[in-house]
């Protein structure tokens, strides 16, 4: 379950985002790692992650 804090972040990027004519292509709770992922952007280009304090940065997969 998301923290408060995630919840009201969460709106907040998504607003963003829509500010920004942005499409959200994904929106997903991860429960094992207790963050919040946003895939968004014309070409899915912007990952964010929402952590449990409400924080938030883009995410970069260094695996890829």
């Amino acid at each position: 379950m998301p923290t408060r804090e995630q919840a009201i972040a969460s709106v907040c990027v998504c607003q963003s985002l829509s500010d920004m004519l942005q499409p959200i292509h994904l929106f997903r709770y991860d429960a094992l790692y207790k963050h919040i992922f946003i895939l968004a952007g014309m070409n899915e280009g912007i990952e964010i992650i929402i952590l449990e304090d409400g924080s938030w940065e883009f995410y970069e997969d260094d695996s890829a």
